[in-house]
């Protein structure tokens, strides 16, 4: 009787653990399918192991270099260090226009691979000596988003160029006067601002941001990823369209009950990385991510990947990630997307396209479950 009862608990343990198993598999496979909106990802940092290793071997670079120890390091992601040392790979990699095409070609592929629809993807424009001007890069990743338009005719990208605090005033003035023109040139394709770059150097430049919002372009900003509680209320008084990580907000991660409550009056939508913080040790953990203060106050939020080829990550992870980690169920996944496609900067005929594609998305998961 006692071996009977032993061997239908080990039977109930096992069943137990298949279905464990098939929900893990099952939500993987849903937030993979799952058509998504990506508003905060940095071209150079979403550049795969893949793309790199093109672009190194494109560059002759083996003649001077181990090519296997770079390969080590872009599979291994294994420690905060080598994360650095990914970007400035990537950033020594992506020196001439040709190469500046290939990279953002292959992330906007990667991403639509992914089953992203919607892509903003960021980039600080850069001058390299005799191989390439800040205009030739940003005609560059230009002619990669209007060829993809073609190749990649599921996916809509927007570029939005960056402005990196520890530049200082004068390159923030010359990118952003480059945002301004290039909106004029190439309506529809240069739609934003993105303030960014190391947070405890230089300034956020806040009159600049305002002239260039007086031109009509919208601003994404990088706030409070280490406490600095007036800088974060300066930005916040900016109204920013959208805000990046806002890590050092609420009081368990170095902010105050009072900046918590500010940025949650403000309803301004924050862009969250969740790999991205963990790795970057900014948050000690996935449990304890701001995330679920952010989505339990009801705030407006948006899940997004930010450096998908430093952090080896997608934006399927992140999704998954939210969901094993906070609870979230498939629709609350899908509100998610939802919401992300009204903060983006696409123009109204394309978040009227977009939500169609995830209606209907929806509307196929229900039928198949039902």
């Amino acid at each position: 009787m006692e071996l009977g009862v032993l061997v239908i608990k080990l039977q109930l343990v096992r069943n137990a653990g298949q279905r464990s198993k098939n929900y893990i598999m099952d939500l993987k496979n849903f937030c993979h399918k799952l058509p998504k909106i990506e508003l905060h990802a940095h071209l150079n940092g979403s550049a795969s192991p893949k793309t790199l290793r093109t672009l190194y071997k494109m560059q002759n670079l083996s003649k001077n270099n181990d090519i296997n120890e770079y390969s080590c390091i872009i599979e291994r992601h294994s420690s905060l260090e080598e994360c650095f040392k990914m970007f400035s790979i990537a950033h020594s990699l992506t020196n001439n226009p040709e190469a500046i095409f290939i990279v953002t070609c292959n992330v906007i592929k990667e991403f639509m691979d992914d089953n992203v629809i919607y892509l903003e993807l960021r980039s600080t424009p850069r001058a390299v000596e005799g191989k390439m001007t800040k205009e030739e890069y940003i005609e560059a990743m230009i002619r990669a988003i209007k060829n993809c338009k073609l190749s990649c005719p599921n996916i809509v990208v927007k570029l939005l160029i960056s402005v990196d605090r520890k530049q200082g005033y004068e390159a923030a003035s010359e990118n952003i006067k480059l945002a301004m023109n290039y909106a004029t040139k190439y309506p529809g394709d240069v739609v934003g601002i993105d303030l960014s770059g190391d947070p405890t150097k230089g300034s956020v430049f806040i009159e600049l941001l305002k002239e260039s919002r007086t031109a009509g372009l919208k601003i994404a900003a990088h706030c409070a990823e280490v406490p600095n509680e007036m800088e974060s209320m300066d930005i916040l008084n900016l109204k920013p369209e959208r805000l990046g990580h806002c890590t050092c907000i609420h009081p368990n991660l170095g902010g105050t009950a009072s900046l918590f409550e500010a940025f949650c009056q403000s309803r301004i939508p924050i862009e969250l990385c969740l790999t991205s913080n963990v790795k970057c040790k900014t948050v000690p953990s996935y449990v304890d991510h701001h995330f679920k203060y952010f989505y339990e106050a009801g705030h407006p939020i948006c899940i997004a990947t930010d450096d998908k080829g430093v952090f080896d990550t997608s934006l399927s992870k992140e999704f998954e990630i939210a969901s094993s980690v906070f609870g979230l169920q498939r629709e609350d996944l899908i509100k998610i997307c939802k919401s992300s496609i009204e903060y983006s900067f696409a123009s109204n005929e394309e978040k009227q396209r977009l939500l169609s594609m995830l209606i209907n998305f929806n509307s196929k998961e229900e039928l198949i479950s039902s």
